[in-house]
């Protein structure tokens, strides 16, 4: 799977002094056909393949045929922030992006990939129940983001056991250049990232230049990354968002009746998605203790030991890896959620 690191500076001049003269053109002419090239960095072969496909059919369906989809899978368009200005130069017209990606569409949607802050799939929905609203208003002007889906969650695999940050901390952390805000939360509590695209992770791990990764379950065993990691860390880091974004000068070529269509359709095959990755996740650990993976699971002192570190870190990163107002808004959500639920016990 390709990754790509520019983006085009152009494309962001050209919608900022131009923008509201392309966008003013809304709706087709009946009859007409809007043509749609969909970029897909997940496999063709794999559920969540299979489920955009379903997603292209049911936009066909919907709009009885008004909107006609072309998916490439399989990142044939690129990495994130190629598909990110692909779209604004209406190279493509659609791309299903992760958080990376998303984090140039929408800033502050990376907060909610702190490491460590949300726990799990409940605090996920009871903060996504809240800002999302906030999170739509802040997606940039020229884009559209037609459905919101969850994709899952990272851990930390490594070839030494992992109990602790200064466990951690001994080993070579292989990355996605493109997780930038990640990264930088990871630098700052004094990890040692080693950068790199997807197809060079294992070629790394096998050369020895690389310790430990932090992944979602469901990506390590198609890349066989789990050749080289016998352990993985059992809690999970932070949840990784994803996004259908299409780019507005394709939105306004459809019929206001077709678009809520279209967004029906988008929310129903999302829930799928979301249930897919849930499954995914739990099978691919599945397969890979069958194999040799071993959980190391944390007492309440190591798994305190990490959120107190982060805690240590976050005041350096506010307004500027990470987003002030999102950040205090989903802390306090999460406070009182908590607090509830140990009133509760």
């Amino acid at each position: 799977m390709k990754k790509c690191v520019l983006f085009f500076i152009f494309a962001i001049f050209f919608f900022l002094f131009s923008g509201n003269l392309i966008f003013a053109q809304r709706g087709t002419a009946r009859g007409e056909t809007v043509q749609v090239r969909f970029a897909s960095p997940l496999p063709r072969n794999s559920d969540w393949g299979r489920a955009l496909d379903r997603l292209a059919a049911e936009w066909q369906r919907v709009t009885n045929n008004e909107v006609r989809v072309v998916i490439n899978h399989d990142g044939r368009e690129g990495g994130e922030s190629t598909m990110l200005s692909s779209l604004s130069s209406d190279s493509i017209q659609v791309a299903l992006f992760s958080s990376a990606g998303l984090s140039e569409i929408c800033p502050p949607v990376m907060t909610l990939s702190v490491p460590f802050l949300i726990r799990n799939e409940a605090e996920l929905d009871r903060v996504l129940d809240d800002v999302k609203p906030i999170l739509e208003s802040r997606v940039r002007n020229d884009l559209v983001v037609i459905a919101w889906a969850k994709g899952g969650w990272v851990y930390v695999f490594s070839k030494e056991p992992v109990f602790t940050p200064d466990d951690l901390r001994r080993q070579r952390l292989g990355t996605s250049p493109e997780l930038r805000e990640i990264n930088q939360a990871f630098r700052t509590m004094g990890f040692n990232l080693v950068e790199g695209d997807m197809n060079s992770l294992g070629r790394l791990l096998a050369n020895n230049r690389l310790d430990a990764i932090y992944m979602i379950p469901a990506a390590i065993v198609p890349l066989q990354l789990h050749r080289y990691l016998s352990n993985m860390l059992e809690i999970p880091i932070a949840p990784v968002m994803g996004a259908i974004v299409m780019n507005r000068v394709t939105w306004n070529k459809i019929s206001a009746a077709h678009q809520q269509e279209i967004v029906r359709a988008t929310g129903r095959i999302a829930a799928e998605f979301e249930a897919s990755n849930q499954r995914a996740e739990v099978n691919a650990i599945n397969d890979m203790s069958r194999t040799g993976l071993t959980l190391n699971r944390l007492t309440p002192a190591q798994e305190n030991i990490w959120r107190t570190e982060l805690e240590t870190a976050i005041p350096s990163l506010l307004g500027t890896v990470v987003d002030r107002d999102m950040y205090q808004r989903i802390s306090s959500i999460l406070e009182r959620s908590r607090s509830q639920s140990e009133r509760g016990q």
